[in-house]
């Protein structure tokens, strides 16, 4: 059986390094290879010749963000499923902080479990670039003081010109991420959908948009604008830039113990 895990800890996080060696050493008292990481190219670079049972992310909500964007982003396929140890300030991939990850771990390794697979997205500008995204992406002005003029298509059909700081473009797992503060909806559990999210637009008649997980989502650049994915800026986009975004090939399984009630955390981590 592989019985090989690996587990990445944010090093920028005061302490983290101690929470690793305590998250390897339950993982070897209970009879599996612990493999240590800090750099996401280097923990996912392994998977593809000795793909693991089980990837542990110690950290916050972003360190799972930039694990997994790092990986598919170079062409990685992320099998394994994550458990993620909270050790940031919300926490919502994780299942567990340190003190509860022996019983976390154990639950796993004896089939006590579910996986619950996150959709992505994919966003291609013009015929150039692909980026895939976990969270959401984000088409941003460039400065303080600018807005930006943006044209929102949902299959063939324009929403209009939106003036504002940006538009979120989310998933379904975005939707508890910079969309929430928005103003954007909160989605249900297992209801696969792309969110459009204006930031801060200049007309009240400019509404959040929930459409199909089939739907293409076209958003052409009337003013210079930044692209952002996961909260990571990606390149900058010039006036007259088209980028369509769409659902992604790639899951991302995460492991869950026990029910999990959404709206509770809501309520729990963003009060």
């Amino acid at each position: 059986m592989n019985n090989r895990v690996y587990i990445i800890a944010n090093p920028t996080k005061q302490g983290a390094g101690e929470v690793l060696k305590k998250a390897c050493s339950i993982v070897e008292a209970e009879g599996c290879e612990a493999r240590s990481f800090y750099e996401p190219a280097e923990l996912f670079s392994q998977c593809g010749e000795n793909p693991p049972r089980l990837v542990i992310v110690i950290g916050g909500d972003g360190t799972v963000l930039r694990a997994v964007s790092s990986a598919v982003n170079n062409g990685i396929e992320v099998s394994a499923p994550i458990l993620g140890i909270n050790y940031g300030k919300i926490g919502f991939f994780s299942e567990t902080d340190i003190d509860g990850f022996k019983q976390a771990f154990c639950a796993f390794l004896s089939g006590e479990h579910r996986i619950d697979r996150a959709a992505m997205l994919r966003a291609q500008v013009g015929d150039g670039k692909s980026f895939v995204c976990l969270n959401d992406f984000m088409i941003a002005k460039q400065g303080f003081s600018s807005v930006a003029h943006l044209e929102v298509i949902i299959d063939g059909s324009s929403m209009g010109m939106v003036h504002a700081d940006g538009v979120i473009v989310s998933s379904t797992t975005g939707s508890t991420g910079y969309s929430i503060s928005a103003g954007g909806p909160i989605v249900a559990p297992n209801h696969d959908v792309i969110l459009v999210t204006p930031i801060c637009p200049h007309s009240l008649t400019v509404r959040p948009v929930v459409a199909s997980f089939d739907s293409n989502i076209t958003v052409v650049a009337h003013s210079d604008c930044v692209l952002h994915a996961d909260g990571a800026q990606l390149m900058q986009l010039d006036s007259g830039s088209v980028i369509s975004i769409e659902k992604s090939e790639h899951r991302i399984g995460f492991v869950r113990i026990g029910e999990r009630n959404i709206f509770k955390l809501i309520r729990e981590k963003l009060a």
